[in-house]
């Protein structure tokens, strides 16, 4: 069934590439990209957290395209980021496509189809929300912060989109290898040396870095990624509806001294599967997704509470949108398989009640309370309670450019 699905893809990024062999003007770059920065005041419960902050997060988009002769589209992008209070611009996504009448193709880093095809709760403001927001104020995450699917992450991949017919659309996407990052005792790397950087979003608590990865990691391999979505109109009410689905082959847990492979101590391989909708009438947008897995990779690579857990997921939210104002309120509840042994589960609740002005072309203000609690079985301790809660009230200012 793989061979068959790499070989069709294969053969339909060759058609759309047929007849093209000249182009009618180079490639040319433009840049564009985001700043948001945001003031929050909060009550946390960890312990040694601050009253008050100031958060950034920006984005370099470089990007470009030529159309050739035959009418075929041929581009690439490169997306730099600057993590949340970090201070230096790092490799985020860097990917090829090529677009014709037969649908769309991408190789490179880059978000699956299943990702980038599915619909969740709509954001009351831009900077933040409930699904991957772009800044969230709580110390501590127990669980995913997204009811998509992100089992490749940013990992190199091919990915096929279908043209869009009579309003529905199709995409797979294959990953060869999304290797988690480093940790200690795990071939002698240093927590995250190298090969990724924490993220929430992702379930496995990990995102691959930019560039060559390690295939002894005991990641997931061969990842199929499939998403699926309809955009269409009945009786004046936008309809947007998704479902995704993505399977993974476990890797070796790692190497002995001797070079010799280490079997995975996950007994199975990682499913997981996505449903969304979100519905627009009048200015408002009522939408939501829920998302459910088994057998995902959590933890950092080389630990003893490294195994295979189940993952549920859902949020729903409702915006009201009338000339430059934007407000909402949106809900998500995440829960996720605790460590062996445990009773009950991690569980992340997140509310964000937002309003947004736009100022003028790429420049908007906006002002969310947010409250998200996080809970793991057990009492906790002192340094790390078993439960946390955060109350934020953050002043945001957002330009695109």
């Amino acid at each position: 069934m793989k061979t068959f699905l790499y070989g069709t893809t294969a053969l339909v990024a060759t058609g759309m590439m047929v007849g093209a062999a000249f182009a009618a003007d180079p490639i040319s770059m433009k840049i564009n990209g985001f700043y948001d920065a945001t003031l929050i005041i909060n009550d946390d419960d960890a312990p040694g957290t601050g009253n008050s902050q100031v958060k950034q997060d920006v984005e370099i988009d470089i990007n470009g395209s030529t159309v050739l002769d035959s009418g075929v589209t041929v581009g690439a992008q490169v997306e730099f980021k600057e993590q949340v209070g970090g201070s230096a611009l790092g490799n985020e996504e860097a990917f090829a496509y090529v677009e014709g009448g037969m649908g769309r193709g991408e190789i490179g880093s880059t978000d699956s189809a299943a990702f980038k095809m599915g619909y969740t709760a709509p954001a009351p403001t831009n900077a933040h929300g409930v699904d991957t927001p772009i800044f969230w104020h709580i110390s501590r995450f127990s669980a995913r912060t997204t009811a998509r699917i992100k089992m490749s992450g940013d990992a190199n991949k091919v990915t096929y989109f279908t043209p869009r017919m009579t309003g529905f659309q199709l995409g797979m996407s294959y990953t060869p290898s999304n290797d988690g990052a480093g940790a200690a005792g795990t071939l002698g790397l240093a927590p995250g040396a190298g090969l990724g950087n924490p993220e929430p979003s992702t379930g496995s608590g990990w995102v691959n870095a930019f560039g060559v990865r390690s295939d002894a990691a005991g990641g997931v391999e061969n990842i199929l990624e499939f998403g699926g979505n309809y955009v269409g109109e009945f009786s004046n009410v936008g309809i947007k509806l998704s479902a995704g689905y993505a399977v993974g082959n476990q890797e070796s847990f790692g190497l002995t001294p001797r070079g010799v492979g280490i079997s995975n101590p996950i007994s199975g391989d990682p499913e997981a599967w996505h449903f969304g909708a979100n519905f627009t009438s009048m200015g408002w947008t009522l939408g939501g997704a829920y998302y459910g897995s088994q057998d995902l990779v959590v933890g950092a690579p080389g630990t003893i509470a490294r195994q295979g857990r189940d993952e549920e997921a859902w949020n729903i939210g409702v915006t009201y949108a009338a000339g430059p104002w934007q407000a909402g309120v949106a809900y998500m509840n995440s829960e996720q398989e605790s460590t062996p042994g445990a009773r009950g589960k991690n569980e992340l609740k997140l509310v964000d009640v937002g309003a947004q002005y736009k100022l003028g072309p790429g420049v908007a203000i906006s002002s969310d309370f947010t409250f998200s609690k996080d809970q793991v079985p057990g009492g906790g301790t002192p340094i790390a309670p078993g439960k946390i809660e955060d109350k934020a009230v953050a002043l945001t200012l957002m330009l695109d450019f």
